[in-house]
Parts: structure tokens; C-alpha cells; sequence
């Protein structure tokens, strides 16, 4: 038995497009996962109702948001999850208002050393296409991500970039890119 055998992968798909780059992205991380003997799952923002953070502060102290939505089931995937993979497009220089709501949303588990706990130890891997070919494009979603992952003491463990990655399904013919999804699925649970 390998030691990643016992490891789960919880995906977050930010982009709204199916079968799109991002998602190939994803995929592809996942696959490197399973292949290292990981459990995966995989959960498209689109199909979940996640409404944006009031800034209420009702969920202090006590981690727990008034919005009645689909949040707090991610929040349990997260919580049993070894390693986080979150996938976003790059829209105008930042991430989609997807991924944007869900992480605004993890305000209610910051605010307390005991919610804090679901981010820590925490691997995470990024996925982030862009339809631009200049891969700075993509440096303030890897740059929020960075310092938020900082903040509440989680990894970034990959950040996996794919520029000139605009028609659905460019993403396939950046062989680097694909490789390297591969490899950081495989790595981040090792």
C-alpha cells in the first residue's frame, strides 16, 4: 500500500465552462492523484448555490455564516480532504467571481483558532488557464491565492499555469502544462 492511499483530493471547479481548459486542468490533476493511489472528487461551483459574504459578521464568533446555501457542505469536503485543487479561469486579471465568492466565503472559519483548523496542513494546488500566452497574466490570482493561503496556514503546493489556453479544449496541446498537472496530482500526495 502506498502512502498516498489513505490521501483525498477534493477538486473546486471555478470556471463555469464544462469540458473547458479548466476543467481538462483539473482533470488532469486528478488523474495524476489517482494515479499515486489518492481518493478524488471533484465539485463545479455552477452546479452549487455559494452566495457571496455579506460582511454581516453574524458568523463571530462561531464560524458559522446565516446564509443557507450550499457553503457549508463544501466546507465539510474541505474539512475531510487532504488536499485541495482549485480551478479558475483568469478574468480580467483575477479569478472567476466563482471561486472569488467561495473563498470570500471561508471568512467565517478565519476568525477563530478552532475554525482555523480546517485550513491547516492543507495542500493546495492551482489550476489557472488564460487565453493570454504571457504568463504573467496570471501572477494576481497566483498572488491572492498565495497570500490568503498564507493567512488562514495552508500550502500552495502548485501553482499550475496555462497561458494561450482561449478556445475550449487549447489547454490539451500545452503539453507542459498537462504534464505538470499530472505530476503536481501525483506529488501533492505523496
Amino acid at each position: 500500500m502506498k502512502s498516498s492511499d489513505h490521501k483525498r483530493v477534493l477538486a473546486i471547479m471555478g470556471s463555469p465552462r464544462r469540458s473547458g481548459n479548466t476543467d481538462i486542468l483539473v482533470d488532469e490533476i486528478l488523474k495524476g492523484a489517482e494515479e499515486a493511489g489518492a481518493q478524488t472528487e471533484k465539485v463545479v461551483l455552477g452546479d452549487l448555490d455559494v452566495g457571496p459574504c455579506r460582511a454581516c459578521y453574524a458568523c463571530r464568533p462561531g464560524g458559522v455564516c446565516v446564509l443557507s446555501d450550499d457553503m457549508q457542505g463544501l466546507l465539510e469536503k474541505m474539512k475531510a480532504s487532504d488536499v485541495w485543487v482549485f480551478g479558475t479561469p483568469v478574468y480580467w486579471w483575477g479569478p472567476s467571481a466563482q471561486l472569488k465568492a467561495f473563498v470570500d466565503r471561508w471568512f467565517s472559519q478565519a476568525g477563530d483558532e478552532e475554525h482555523m483548523q480546517l485550513f491547516r496542513n492543507r495542500r493546495v494546488i492551482l489550476a489557472v488557464p488564460m487565453g493570454d500566452a504571457d504568463p504573467k497574466t496570471g501572477r494576481h490570482v497566483i498572488g491572492m491565492f498565495k497570500d490568503s493561503l498564507d493567512y488562514v496556514g495552508a500550502e500552495l503546493f502548485a501553482s499550475v499555469l496555462a497561458p494561450g489556453a482561449y478556445d475550449k479544449g487549447d489547454v490539451r496541446s500545452n503539453g507542459d502544462a498537462m504534464k505538470q498537472a499530472r505530476e503536481a496530482g501525483a506529488e501533492a500526495v505523496a
